[in-house]
Order: structure tokens, then sequence, then C-alpha cells
């Protein structure tokens, strides 16, 4: 055997990738990647929506049971438990003048009265520290962003109200999700004591 044959048989097995074959690898990893930055984005964003729906269901089981608080510590009687212009204040040492009725964006924090879903949920008292005056504003840095909670009472009977809570949140692709949540309240007390 030649020198020149034996070159060219070694040169045989050590043949390299076409530009062709190239291009392909290159478009398959292409897709590959481009599908793996999907399911991420995919990911994230339903990662984020839940959040939200967890939240706001906090806000529904939270809602439920201040309400029941509320009559149980005798805060409120079952009587004042209504929406605004439904609630009986007649021989009640405390006033209260309703939960709010429609969706109000949701406070991190009661106003003055100290329950949350009622008119005074974002005001603060002003430079004279005084709630009732002039000087009183609302805060909007107080507001819970891109939630909305709404609290309907419903009387069924003298002894039992429907309480219907209803939470809208930020939702998929800048769509608003809502949840719900309903409990029953009757008119008698409950304490740990």
């Amino acid at each position: 055997m030649s020198n020149k044959t034996k070159q060219k048989s070694n040169r045989t097995g050590e043949a390299g990738s076409s530009m062709v074959e190239v291009v392909i690898s290159i478009m398959i990893l292409t897709v590959g990647l481009v599908g793996a930055a999907a399911a991420i984005t995919y990911a994230l964003e339903i990662g984020s929506v839940s959040r939200n729906v967890t939240s706001a269901k906090s806000v529904v089981v939270a809602s439920i049971e201040e309400v029941e608080a509320l009559r149980n510590a005798r805060r409120l009687e079952y009587k004042q438990i209504a929406n605004v212009g439904g609630v009986n204040n007649t021989g009640s040492p405390n006033p209260f003048t309703g939960f709010v009725t429609g969706f109000q964006p949701v406070s991190l924090q009661p106003g003055p009265d100290g329950v949350n879903g009622t008119s005074d949920d974002l005001r603060i008292a002003g430079a004279d520290g005084i709630y009732g005056t002039a000087d009183d504003f609302d805060d909007l840095g107080q507001i819970r962003s891109g939630y909305a909670r709404q609290i309907t009472i419903s009387k069924l009977t003298d002894t039992l109200k429907k309480i219907e809570i209803k939470v809208q949140y930020p939702g998929r692709a800048g769509k608003i999700g809502e949840i719900s949540g309903v409990s029953y309240l009757n008119d008698e007390t409950r304490s740990n004591q």
C-alpha cells in the first residue's frame, strides 16, 4: 500500500459534519430552548395566579371569621350585622353603619371603627390625630393592590343570616378572577369562655 492510499483511508475516518448538519442541529436546539422558555414563562404566570388565589381565599376566610367574631365578642349585636341601610342600632351601645355594598378595595387594616369592609377602612386621622374632624383623609396606600371585596348579608329568618364574601383578584393574562365564600350566622353568641 502506498503512502497516498494510507493517508486517504485515514482521512475518511476523520470526516466532520457538513454545514447542513450543523444548521439542522442548531435549529433543533433553538426549538428546544424556545419550548423550555415558554414552559418556564407559563409556570411563572400560573405560580403568580396561584398566589393571588391563595391571598383571595385568605381574605374570604378572614372576613367570614371576623363577622362571627364581632358577634361572639359582642362588639356588634346580631341585629347590627347587616349591609349599609339594613342595620338595626335600636338599644345598641355601639352604633354601627353597616358593611358597604358592592365591591370595595381591600384595606390592609380596618378604619377607626375596627371593622373591615366598612366605609371608613382607608380613613386616617389628620394632623390633629382625632377621627371625625375636617383634616381626616383616605390613605390609598392602605389598599391591597388589585383586590376588591364585596360583603353581602342576607336575612333568611329572624334568627339566621347568610354571609357571602366575594373577592376579586388579579387573574391570568390581565383578567380579573373572583372567588366567593358563604357562611351562615345565627343569633346565638358563642365564646371560648
